[in-house]
């Protein structure tokens, strides 16, 4: 990832390019958006887009990692002996339904599907950005809670592999295939109490 340090007023446009080429990219997809479409947008000349960012796929990886950090915030999932600790089981699935399920990250999908498709490279480079995070994120709740004894200890990757699909699993490909409707608050209230009861049966 590129990071130019620059004065305020460079600053200022690498952040309007930024910003033009997210919506781009999610609006048409990497191959259908052009640099002269984002200079355009960003209002700002294309050797000013080059200056920034060498080259498509860096702009590309900058503005989807960028994306990606929006959508976490950054939240980390934090445990202490003294927290009850299904509500806070709760408010992690909560937190994680609602990020996969907003109308953002369901475009990036789609954008990560075409470009695994293509076995493009910077697939990866996505899914770093965006999964492979969010994995991190339950992995690390997971263990402080095998460690302050709320949970039956076992790899993290395997207890958090077993809370996203109990959380997504089939529901969630049906509806980035567009056949099925995101769950709205009541929906995701009984998809959030399920998932906790059958993996609190597993490691409770």
């Amino acid at each position: 990832m590129q990071i130019h340090v620059g004065r305020p007023k460079d600053l200022e446009k690498r952040q309007r390019i930024l910003m033009s080429a997210k919506h781009l990219f999610l609006k048409l997809g990497f191959h259908g958006s052009s640099m002269n479409q984002i200079a355009r947008e960003a209002g700002v000349t294309k050797l000013t887009v080059y200056n920034h960012f060498q080259d498509k796929a860096t702009l590309f990886s900058c503005a989807i990692e960028e994306t990606c950090e929006s959508l976490l915030k950054a939240q980390p999932l934090e445990l202490t002996a003294h927290r009850n600790f299904k509500q806070a089981l709760y408010q992690a699935c909560e937190l994680s339904l609602n990020l996969v399920n907003m109308p953002e990250a369901i475009k990036l999908e789609h954008l990560l599907m075409e470009l695994a498709s293509e076995q493009n490279p910077l697939a990866l480079q996505f899914y770093n950005a965006s999964h492979a995070k969010l994995r991190a994120m339950w992995e690390s709740f997971f263990r402080q809670a095998a460690e302050l004894k709320f949970i039956q200890a076992d790899e993290p990757k395997t207890q958090t592999e077993l809370i996203v699909s109990l959380l997504h699993g089939l529901r969630h490909h049906e509806v980035l295939l567009g056949v099925r409707a995101v769950p709205d608050a009541e929906q995701s209230q009984k998809i959030i109490e399920d998932a906790i009861g059958i993996f609190m049966l597993r490691y409770g």
